[in-house]
């Protein structure tokens, strides 16, 4: 099992209460139901940046997402996948900062 681990950043004009709004509802939603979610994906969190975290200005990222699949090649699948490109994809540029966002996939292991 591999982890994607997305960092994202707000579109610029977004304010930080409009996008985790966007993010926890309209997002969330539409990948909870597209097909290509349910065949590939194996866990999906979403990490939300504290309130209080922008109390000091700007933050590095405004979240983090955790996606879990079976392997690179199943991470691959659903990236490429015509029902994440036709329903989720054209989201993510509604909220999130695509060119600073940043993904990296990863294999998980417990310390503690």
């Amino acid at each position: 099992m591999i982890k994607l681990i997305v960092a994202i950043k707000r579109q610029a004009g977004m304010t930080a209460e409009d996008f985790h709004r966007h993010w926890r509802t309209t997002h969330a939603e539409l990948v909870r139901a597209n097909p290509a979610s349910r065949k590939y994906i194996r866990k999906y969190v979403q990490c939300h940046t504290l309130p209080g975290e922008y109390a000091g200005g700007d933050v590095a990222f405004d979240g983090t997402a955790e996606l879990w699949f079976d392997s690179v090649e199943d991470k691959d699948r659903f990236y490429s996948d015509p029902d994440y490109l036709a329903h989720v994809r054209p989201d993510e540029s509604r909220f999130a900062d695509m060119t600073g966002t940043v993904f990296f996939v990863t294999v998980e292991e417990t310390v503690l």
